[in-house]
């Protein structure tokens, strides 16, 4: 499970910085990960697959960084997240 804290440290930012947003754009990222995967399968089986944990991280990270652009070209997500969620589709999540 990816942290506020373990967000906070990857991006550099000192103390409790942007923690709320932090927080909803980990939520954010889970849920857009365990969507594209199988959204039947339970967040806590996700959150202990270290694929799914590198996907958030990077989303979340994606998302904290671009979150000001405004732009008519949106940026697209990372590649790897695209990739990761496909060795995920790939994998047995049996509970």
């Amino acid at each position: 499970m990816i942290t506020v804290k373990e967000m906070q440290n990857s991006l550099r930012l000192d103390g409790d910085i942007d923690a709320d947003l932090i927080q909803r754009y980990i939520n954010t990222a889970e849920n857009y990960v365990k969507n594209a995967v199988d959204s039947t399968v339970d967040l806590s089986v996700y959150r202990n697959i270290d694929e799914f944990n590198s996907a958030v991280a990077l989303l979340t990270e994606f998302y904290y960084q671009t979150r000001a652009e405004a732009t008519d070209t949106p940026s697209k997500r990372p590649y790897e997240v695209t990739a990761i969620i496909g060795q995920l589709k790939g994998m047995d999540l049996g509970e």
